[in-house]
């Protein structure tokens, strides 16, 4: 059974593809870091039982030229970001996903950023390590970087950071990413408060996070991390409203999506001061433009959309992936997977 691999994969799960029987193609982002286009994806699936991508876009004509096609897995969180999961469903083909696979790197990269924007790190960092030209009372120029004395002006006095110790976190979303920034915000003595009405009050208990509605978490945050997924519901959540209920001492994290917020409202209040700062790590359009109006502030702090690019990554996604595969051509259903009817179908029509 022949099987096309464009997303990383780890040599190792490869292998067990390998032992139990596919015959791998290896291509596109997975091996050069560049997408296959469409045309060359089509190309590629012309022979193909499997297709394994992580960032190719499985459109309904891609799928439709692939004749053979019978099972499609999506190294993703949500897979319906470059699958036709509609068109995969009509036609007969499971799709599966892998949840949670960057959840410790969201999580992780999360606390980093909210260190980072409480404490002044990045700013600091840029102007201890570049210089600026300063002209001396005698009319003389000098090049100099900032110094770390007490003086005033220095940054000892001008950026004077906030603890994490005893301050209150809320969560937006509480999935898989959401109790992973939880478990850690713990370990900074960080009260935790979360919203999610889709998760159940067994979850939050499990984790000693109080559940509540937005408009709560929003007031009661001094942090407000945004871990939820793009829906109809949650698309634009935070908006101007929802912005002007936030403390003027709060700060603002996005390492979830960029949908999720109203950054026409947050570039507002932060350039007004209506809040302390932000920690942004997902834009509307990206890569974030050059006159983009973010980067005129010094009270935000911004990331390439690195929140869940770790080595470990393509590690967990994987398993996953190549564990379900095996486990189908055994004929037993797998969990992850976008529709369980079409895959309780598929195998009861024979499967792999």
């Amino acid at each position: 059974m022949k099987a096309l691999v464009t997303a990383r994969m780890s040599p190792v799960d490869l292998e067990r593809l390998t032992r139990a029987g596919f015959e791998i193609t290896a291509s596109g982002y997975g091996v050069a870091g560049k997408k296959l286009t469409e045309e060359e994806l089509i190309a590629e699936l012309a022979d193909k039982q499997i297709a394994i991508v992580e960032f190719e876009p499985l459109t309904e004509k891609a799928i439709a030229s692939a004749k053979h096609l019978k099972l499609l897995a999506c190294c993703r969180n949500e897979p319906g970001a470059n699958v036709d999961l509609a068109y995969a469903a009509q036609v007969g083909i499971p799709v599966l996903l892998t949840p949670g696979r960057n959840a410790i790197a969201v999580a992780e990269y999360t606390m980093a950023l909210l260190l980072a924007v409480a404490r002044n790190i990045p700013i600091t960092h840029h102007l201890l390590r570049y210089t600026d030209e300063i002209t001396a009372q005698d009319g003389s120029k000098a090049a100099r970087t900032s110094e770390w004395s007490l003086d005033p002006g220095a940054p000892f006095q001008r950026f004077e950071g906030v603890e994490l110790f005893d301050k209150t976190l809320g969560i937006i979303g509480f999935g898989a990413i959401g109790q992973q920034i939880a478990s850690r915000a713990k370990a900074f003595s960080l009260n935790v408060i979360a919203y999610d009405p889709y998760q159940s009050l067994e979850i939050f208990s499990k984790f000693g996070v109080e559940k509540l509605e937005l408009n709560e978490v929003v007031t009661r945050s001094d942090f407000i991390s945004m871990a939820a997924k793009v829906t109809p519901q949650t698309t634009g959540m935070f908006s101007r409203e929802i912005f002007a209920l936030m403390k003027p001492s709060a700060f603002f994290v996005n390492t979830a999506r960029a949908a999720l917020v109203d950054y026409e409202a947050l570039y507002e209040v932060l350039a007004t001061k209506k809040i302390a700062g932000a920690a942004l790590d997902v834009y509307p359009a990206e890569p974030l433009a050059v006159d983009s109006n973010l980067r005129t502030l010094n009270n935000v702090v911004l990331s390439p959309h690195l929140a869940g690019s770790t080595a470990e990554v393509k590690i967990h996604h994987s398993k996953m992936v190549v564990d379900d595969i095996l486990e189908i051509q055994k004929g037993n259903l797998v969990k992850r997977v976008a529709d369980s009817e079409v895959l309780a179908k598929f195998l009861k029509s024979g499967g792999l």
